[in-house]
């Protein structure tokens, strides 16, 4: 397996190619995988008993085995993608499986009870059980009533307004590291003593979704960093958001009689912060610190520690008073003495670091296997990311597809009831009256629905990206109603034409389906103004409809945050409200056919010439999305597609927009052509068209684009939410890498227009 394969593994013989993650942030026109059924025995925590009525063909034995290094007693718990498991904590489980063909997944997370977690993946296809997919009466679209209005929803992120200069491993330098704070208390209102118009909390992130605000109107925030302290002003002044969906961050303002100012890393022996925060498991857990008398009696009240394994606490003590912290991880702890105070005494404006490494690491999986009921193994245990990879310098889950937010169960059964997708949802986020893939096409009128309408499809492999074979189709069916679907299957191992139609046969027999995924511009009832707008669904391979997507192995993430990471977000916050009537409008955008990073069969009807019309007509229905009411489209996605087809039907691969067309004799802009085709153009480009002007990458040119993205791909600042976010998939960011490696001018390129060829190490600790 070489850095090109991506996400799918090979079995042991006799048994088919597991296909692992579906779809990474340049998914072209439609974006979803393989998630849980949204019913309560398919979200993996209930149903499957292993019993008499569970052993037929569906019914598959678990077993894990793991060890720790540390001897403590393990804990288990499992989740699937389809079908049902037992979640027992034991090493053994039983999964019945899905009716009906396809690849599923489970999931079992490992934890010693210490703050030490891994979770493992494990693929197997149900195309050999010869049990049907069962049939679903036909189920009504539900139009939802929403309080829709022109304003734009934001985020705050808090930090520590301190200067948090931390102590390097290696006893170097200190350096500096921004901490962002979890818990911090918040209320946002209409500026003069208008009405309130949110009150919440900070997350472990240190980042908090606001609601729509008008942005008519300036507000005033208010914030503290204890809970049930008085709030006072985040800002001098009132502020207004802007028109689009931002991230403010803002350090709380501190009383000058809390004068001591602690902060610090809390982290296991082998790197790892304490604790997990997994959605798909409805899991968060985190160390936490807390301020002690000498006595032991408690000065202040818990403090989470934050994702990154930071935290920061301020309290008013007695300037020469002798202090303890103690810090919790799980059922371990430890009381540390605070470091005593200069001569003068603790003070608000000298911030003490205070660290502290737990002696634990996580446990590790050795083994994950599945059986079925005649004994013969099943499926494949996934192995995610090869040695050497760069994504293994990155940390885990968090980091992938997350940049613009992350949703959770509620929040996605939300977004699927307000495009009127599932009738309702239930208190944990289950769907109640949820549409089928075939009540979709039904809707647009795909075939076997099909009307008067004109279908286009296309089958490719969207080898740079994804190592997918997609089998496309699209229609419309009114000038305001554009949909897409996509059905995804393994891609090659290799790269020979051999291999390329082996993949395209089996999928076009519609074997080894992962999930058929889909997008539609159209309109929603009291929703933008009656205008269309993008929407968007995913269907598992018995067409039932999927709220959570493994995207790219990183672990399952709830809709619609895993498709705004690379599709856009205008309007989305960081999160899907979970509760209300909110609007589904994200200011989400289709995204155009690249076909430079395709591979084609050799067969007549699937060679690229054969399907060169059918392309163009995909990319002509992309860009009919981008119409806003009369006017004529002048956006990153227009431009990227006339500047391709201005000499007609076929797709120009050598297209270089004219902010890239320098003087290659200068120093400062040598290569910029070879760099946009290289780089930009395989890596960057096709989300970066839905990303908005601010990144428009074909717009700015090479020059500017180096101050804007520098921090993004490259990292190194104290700013550890945007450091090396960009690519934001690990697909993307391994086969950049690969390219960087074996290529010294091309890495020689990316340091001159990124900055770096490879991501700089986060400020005093390594991310893991």
């Amino acid at each position: 397996m070489n850095a090109f394969r991506s996400w799918y593994c090979r079995c042991p013989a006799g048994t088919p190619t597991i296909f692992l993650a579906l779809l990474a942030a340049s998914v072209l026109t439609a974006c979803g995988g393989k998630g849980d059924t949204g019913s309560s025995a398919a979200s993996g925590a209930s149903g499957g008993s292993g019993g008499v009525a569970n052993s037929g063909p569906a019914r598959t034995s678990l077993r894990v085995e793991a060890s720790d290094a540390d001897g403590d007693a393990l804990q288990y718990q499992w989740r699937v993608t389809g079908g049902s498991v037992e979640n027992r904590n034991a090493r053994e489980t039983v999964w019945t499986l899905p009716d009906g063909p396809g690849l599923h997944f489970a999931y079992v997370m490992v934890s010693d009870g210490k703050g030490g977690y891994i979770e493992q993946q494990y693929a197997v296809s149900s195309d050999n059980t010869g049990i049907a997919a069962p049939a679903r009466q036909p189920v009504s679209y539900t139009a939802s009533t929403v309080n829709d209005f022109s304003g734009t929803p934001a985020r705050l992120r808090f930090a520590s307004g301190d200067k948090t200069l931390f102590a390097t491993p290696d006893a170097g330098a200190r350096t500096e590291r921004r901490v962002y704070l979890p818990d911090v208390q918040v209320q946002v209102q209409v500026a003069e003593n208008g009405p309130v118009v949110f009150s919440g909390a900070s997350d472990l992130s240190g980042e908090v979704s606001l609601p729509k605000l008008d942005d008519s109107k300036l507000y005033d925030i208010k914030c503290a960093t204890t809970q049930g302290a008085a709030l006072v002003p985040c800002l001098s002044g009132s502020t207004r958001f802007g028109s689009v969906a931002s991230v403010l961050q803002l350090a709380p303002a501190l009383a000058p009689g809390r004068n001591l100012r602690l902060y610090g890393h809390v982290a296991l022996s082998d790197g790892a912060v304490c604790g997990m925060q997994n959605e798909f498991f409805a899991m968060q857990s985190a160390a936490t610190v807390q301020l002690l008398q000498a006595d032991g009696a408690a000065a202040g009240p818990p403090v989470r520690v934050n994702r990154f394994g930071d935290y920061a606490l301020d309290a008013a003590v007695a300037v020469q008073a002798r202090l303890k912290l103690r810090v919790q991880c799980e059922s371990y702890t430890a009381t540390l003495d605070v470091p005593a105070p200069a001569a003068g005494g603790y003070a608000s404006d000298t911030a003490l670091e205070l660290s502290h490494q737990i002696p634990n690491s996580r446990p590790r999986v050795v083994k994950l296997l599945a059986n079925g009921q005649d004994g013969n193994v099943r499926g494949q245990m996934v192995e995610l990311e090869l040695p050497g990879a760069q994504s293994k310098t990155l940390p885990g889950p968090d980091h992938f597809l997350t940049y613009k937010g992350r949703d959770t169960r509620l929040s996605a059964c939300m977004y699927y009831r307000a495009i009127g997708a599932a009738g309702d949802c239930d208190a944990q986020g289950n769907m109640i009256r949820s549409i089928s893939f075939d009540d979709w096409k039904r809707r647009h009128k795909f075939a076997p629905f099909a009307g008067s309408n004109t279908e286009v499809a296309a089958n490719y492999i969207n080898r740079w990206d994804l190592n997918l074979v997609r089998r496309m189709v699209a229609t419309s069916t009114a000038p305001d109603s554009i949909a897409f679907y996509v059905c995804n299957h393994p891609g090659p191992d290799g790269t020979t034409q051999t291999e390329i139609d082996q993949v395209l046969d089996t999928a076009r027999k519609q074997e080894n389906m992962v999930a058929c995924v889909a997008m539609e511009w159209s309109t929603s009832p009291g929703v933008n103004d009656g205008l269309p707008f993008t929407k968007f669904l995913t269907f598992a391979p018995d067409g039932a409809l999927l709220p959570s997507i493994n995207l790219d192995g990183r672990g399952e993430k709830y809709m619609p945050g895993a498709c705004v990471a690379c599709h856009g977000g205008t309007k989305y916050n960081g999160r899907f409200p979970e509760a209300g009537n909110p609007s589904p409008l994200l200011g989400s955008r289709f995204l155009p056919f690249d076909t430079g990073n395709y591979l084609f069969g050799s067969r007549p009807e699937l060679t690229e010439q054969t399907q060169t019309e059918a392309l163009y007509l995909l990319n002509q229905m992309v860009r009919a999305t981008e119409k806003t009411g009369s006017a004529a489209p002048d956006t990153a996605t227009t431009r990227l597609v006339d500047g391709w087809y201005a000499g007609g039907k076929t797709l120009d691969k050598n297209f270089l927009p004219g902010a890239w067309r320098v003087d290659e004799g200068q120093a400062a802009t040598a290569g910029a052509a070879r760099f946009y085709r290289e780089v930009i153009g395989s890596s960057c480009r096709t989300c970066h068209t839905a990303l908005g002007e601010n990144f428009d990458w074909d717009k700015l040119g090479p020059l500017k684009m180096r101050g804007r993205a520098e921090i993004h791909v490259c990292g190194g600042s104290p700013e550890l939410a945007l450091n090396a976010s960009m690519p934001n998939a690990l697909v993307t960011r391994n086969n950049m890498s690969e390219r960087a490696r074996v290529d010294p001018g091309l890495a020689a390129l990316m340091r001159t227009y990124f900055g770096c060829d490879a991501p700089r190490p986060d400020p005093a600790y390594p991310k893991h």
